[in-house]
Order: C-alpha cells, then sequence, then structure tokens
C-alpha cells in the first residue's frame, strides 16, 4: 500500500483531465513506487490505447464524446489517489475493458495462429492468455473478474440483464480485495456522472442505468463490510476512508434519481 503522494495533478478534478493529463499523472504516482515497474504499466497504456484505437465515450450533459482509453486512465488515477500501489491492480484496470471491447484487435496484433473458427469464449480464453503472458496472471485474472460473460442466452429482456449483470458483480468481488477496487472505480466513473445527464430528453436512458447501478450500491457495500481489511490493507488509510464517502454520496444521489424516475421496464 502506497502513501498519498503529492504531484501537480493530485488536486485537479479527473474529469478535467485528457488522456495527456491522466498519462502524465499515473507516471507521476508511480515513480515512488518501487514494487511497480513502470515498463510495464507503460506497455499497458500503450496496449490499451492501441486497442481503444476510434473508440469514444459518452460525456456529461451535452459535451461531446471522448476518446475512450480516458475511461480506464481515469479509473487509475482514481486508485493511485486510493494509494493502490499493486502492478497487477494497475495493470489490469488499464485493460479492463479490451478483452470484451478490442478482441479481434488484440487477437489479430498480439495472438499468432488461425483462431477464426473459434468461438467468442474460446477467443477470450486466448486475449486472457496473452494479459498473463504479458502482465502477469493475476492481471488477467483481474481483467477477467472486470469482464461482462459473454451472453449465452438469447432474448433477455433489459430487467433480467440489470438482474444478470447485479449477481455478476456481486459474484466476482465476493472476497476478492483487488476485484473490488477494480469494479468500484469503474463504478464510480460509470454511474458518478449520471445525475448530469437527467435533463429532458433523456429520460429512457437515464431510468435504465439507474435500474442498473442503483443495485450495486448495497452490493459494493456488503462487500466493504464483509471484506474490510483485505480491501484496506490495498488502499490508504484516506483511500479507504475516500470509498466509504464516494460509496454513501453516490448511493444517495442513485436513491434520489430512482425515485424521480421510478423504476425501468
Amino acid at each position: 500500500m502506497a502513501s498519498m503522494t503529492t504531484t501537480l495533478f493530485d488536486n485537479v478534478p479527473l474529469k478535467d483531465m485528457d488522456p495527456s493529463a491522466l498519462t502524465m499523472a499515473i507516471f507521476a504516482d508511480i515513480r515512488n513506487i518501487p514494487s511497480i515497474d513502470n515498463a510495464k504499466v507503460s506497455s499497458a497504456i500503450s496496449a490499451a490505447a492501441y486497442l481503444h484505437l476510434h473508440q469514444t465515450r459518452a460525456n456529461r450533459k451535452d459535451l461531446p464524446r471522448t476518446s475512450y482509453i480516458e475511461h480506464p486512465l481515469r479509473n487509475t488515477v482514481r486508485v493511485l489517489r486510493w494509494g493502490v500501489a499493486s502492478e497487477a491492480i494497475l495493470t489490469g484496470i488499464i485493460l479492463h475493458d479490451t478483452v470484451e471491447d478490442c478482441l479481434t484487435r488484440i487477437l489479430g496484433a498480439f495472438v499468432p495462429g488461425d483462431w477464426s473458427g473459434l468461438n467468442e469464449t474460446a477467443q477470450r480464453e486466448l486475449a486472457y492468455g496473452w494479459i498473463a503472458g504479458e502482465f502477469g496472471q493475476e492481471s488477467s485474472d483481474l481483467v477477467r473478474s472486470l469482464t461482462n460473460p459473454v451472453t449465452e442466452v438469447e432474448h433477455l429482456t433489459k430487467a433480467q440483464k440489470r438482474e444478470n449483470y447485479a449477481v455478476g458483480v456481486a459474484a466476482k468481488i465476493r472476497g476478492n480485495a483487488g476485484a473490488f477496487i477494480g469494479k468500484f472505480t469503474d463504478f464510480m466513473d460509470n454511474a458518478g456522472g449520471l445525475h448530469h445527464n437527467a435533463v429532458g430528453g433523456n429520460e429512457q436512458m437515464i431510468s435504465h442505468l439507474i435500474a442498473k447501478y442503483h443495485p450495486l450500491v448495497a452490493i459494493f457495500q456488503t462487500e466493504l463490510n464483509t471484506n474490510k481489511d483485505a480491501i484496506r490493507a490495498l488502499v490508504s488509510a484516506a483511500g479507504y476512508a475516500d470509498i466509504e464517502l464516494k460509496l454513501s454520496v453516490l448511493g444517495r444521489r442513485l436513491g434520489a434519481l430512482a425515485g424521480l424516475y421510478g423504476t425501468a421496464a
């Protein structure tokens, strides 16, 4: 566990940092952490930037879409601010969406051989194997725990998909402090700004996302209570307090939005 360090970027809100600033913040924070191989983190950032090339992500309110790589980089800076000093957790967070969103690019660029006849599950195993070989098994396992499973049942309703999502999150973080950290920073980035988008014309989307994310508050709180010591060992005292605060604040925000928008179909 690292102490909270002071850099130029420490007090800059994450939402005000572009990919360049986020990358610089990562290297400013890890340079004094002996357990982290800067070259491995650099390789993970380079791979993620290449794999997410041309992908974009919706922004707050009416702001323009941003480069997708901002999302994993922002998640990484957030956990560094919490005091995380695990190379495997950092590289896993940087790469956390690559298997789900960039599978063909991973295989085409980094996995030799003919994999075209394999189903998606088998192709994903090749991708996890590549991550394990390049960044270690722990990093690969974290990416696996942060990746939504291949859909095996067609024609599920949105409500069924949301229920499966919540059950999956609970299973993956249970007793796994690293997965909790990785999934909670992802939750913060995905659900933390929903209140900014709660404007006219977005009702259906906001209703669906609230119904998806609000149940996770109780899941995270239960795991935080149950696995406190292991989670606390990965972060600083200030970082743990911030996790507790953020979970409480976001729980209240999502609860208020749920009261306004009701339950999505």
